[in-house]
Formats: C-alpha cells, sequence, structure tokens
C-alpha cells in the first residue's frame, strides 16, 4: 500500500503540526499562508478568511489571546462581506470567537458569540456533530457564569448525540466529558465527577496520544477531583503528569501550565485548586 500523501501547502501542513501538538512547528507555517492569501492578486476573501482562523486557533493554542480575537474578527469580517459566504464558516468563527472570550474569562460575551453560531447551525440543519461540538461549546460558557443547568442539559444532550458514533467522535466526546465532570466537580458530586473525568482522560490518549498538550486539561481535572476526595496520592501523580506535558509541550509560562503548577503546589501543601 502506498504511503498516505503529506499536504504540502504551508496551510495544510501547518494545520497537521497543530493537530499534534506541534505549535512551535505550526506557528511559521500558519503565518505564511496568512501572508500568503493576503499577497495573492486578486484576492480571494474567502481563502484569507480561513487562513486567519486558522492562525487565530493556533494563537488561542500558544496563549496569544488578543492576537487570536484579532485574527476572528477579521475573519469574520471578511466572510460577512463576500457574497458567496458558506453559513457554516460564519458559525465556525463565532464559535472560535465564543471560545477565545471562555479563555480570557469573558463569559458573558462569549456566551452571545456562541449563541449566535449555535443558532446559525441549527438553522442550517442537517449536521448533528457540529451542532453538538456548538452545544458543548456554549454550555462551558454558561458554566463559567454559574448557568449549571442549562450548561449541564447542554452537555447532556451533545453527549447524546456524539456517542451515536462514538469511535469516530471520541476527540468531541472526550471534551464534553471533561467539562461534564468539572461542572459536577464544582457542585461537590465528586464521585460521578470521577467516573466522567476517567473516561475523559482514557479518550483524550487514545485520539491524541498521552503526550499532547490537551491531554493535559482532564488529567488537571480529574486531579482536583480526586484532591477532593481526599486522595492526595492520586492527584499528585496526575497533576505532575499534566504539568510534565504542559512544560513540554506549552512551556513555563502558558496559563494552563502556571494552573497545574499552582494545584500541583496547593495539594503538595493540602490546599484548595481549580480547574484548568
Amino acid at each position: 500500500m502506498p504511503p498516505t500523501p503529506q499536504p504540502t501547502s504551508p496551510g495544510a501542513l501547518g494545520a497537521l503540526h497543530r493537530s499534534r501538538g506541534e505549535f512551535a512547528l505550526a506557528e511559521p507555517l500558519l503565518r505564511a499562508a496568512v501572508a500568503a492569501a493576503e499577497q495573492a492578486e486578486p484576492r480571494d476573501a474567502l481563502a484569507l478568511a480561513a487562513a486567519l482562523n486558522s492562525l487565530g486557533l493556533l494563537c488561542k493554542d500558544v496563549a496569544q489571546y488578543d492576537e487570536a480575537r484579532a485574527l476572528y474578527d477579521r475573519a469574520l469580517a471578511l466572510l460577512q462581506g463576500a457574497p458567496a459566504t458558506d453559513p457554516r464558516d460564519v458559525a465556525a468563527v463565532y464559535h472560535n470567537l465564543g471560545g477565545i472570550e471562555h479563555a480570557r474569562g469573558n463569559h458573558a460575551e462569549g456566551e452571545a458569540f456562541a449563541r449566535r453560531g449555535l443558532a446559525i447551525r441549527e438553522g442550517i440543519g442537517g449536521d448533528q456533530l457540529a451542532i453538538a461540538v456548538d452545544m458543548v461549546a456554549l454550555a462551558a460558557l454558561l458554566d463559567g457564569q454559574g448557568k449549571d443547568d442549562e450548561a449541564e442539559r447542554l452537555y447532556v444532550e451533545a453527549l447524546r448525540i456524539l456517542e451515536a458514533d462514538a469511535a469516530a467522535n471520541a476527540g468531541e466526546i472526550a471534551v464534553a466529558l471533561n467539562d461534564l465532570g468539572a461542572l459536577y466537580t464544582r457542585r461537590g458530586e465528586l464521585e460521578r465527577a470521577e467516573a466522567v473525568l476517567v473516561r475523559a482522560v482514557s479518550l483524550r490518549k487514545q485520539a491524541l496520544g498521552a503526550s499532547h498538550p490537551d491531554v493535559a486539561v482532564p488529567l488537571n481535572n480529574l486531579a482536583v477531583t480526586c484532591r477532593r476526595r481526599g486522595d492526595l496520592a492520586r492527584a499528585a501523580a496526575l497533576y505532575a503528569e499534566a504539568l510534565a506535558i504542559c512544560e513540554r509541550s506549552l512551556g513555563a509560562d502558558h496559563p494552563r501550565t502556571i494552573t497545574c503548577r499552582e494545584n500541583a503546589a496547593r495539594c503538595a501543601a493540602a490546599g484548595s485548586d481549580a480547574a484548568a
């Protein structure tokens, strides 16, 4: 069997590196893709919007939140001004705008973006996977505001959709389970949270590999749950694993790394900790 062809354009290769958590390799390629799209004659507004959106995703990964927001804003403006825009692309940018505001802690602002993206998806109809992903994103923003009931309902409904093809949707199921587990932990439903988060960690590792930076998120949240259940030894081991992943892939100063490091220190001192 011949080898699978590898992407050759800077944008496609950059996106591949990003999906693997290889952010340092992805960044120059995605920036080159934006530069090429900006310099193209005639300019293709849709191609430029796609390149800006892809670079925005990478900037969010590496905690360059202000730049990510600016890139998404540019992409949205281009899409809204183009005559042949696919509404799915507009919904995707609204989803990402919600995500960046979630990362910056602006949950109410992010909620408005996420609701707009979900409304567009539901208006189009058909793509249940995309709708479920948007439900999870909106639920996380509601969770951040303490709107637990609606958040839980959205998580559960999204999981119902995703579980219809669990093998294909393992990565998205892991995201929903992680967020739902964090909600249960915050509410003190620790046994329930642990079961959900154990599965989230397992699915993340299966989908991405044990060293991918996104694995650190459910690891940290499972450690939070174990700590609150009084299992300090297990919590310490989980924090150590999450911290090692973050330091290796994100660097010492990334917000996720700092959270894991501080949680590990608090666990060692038998203090409180926080979700990533």
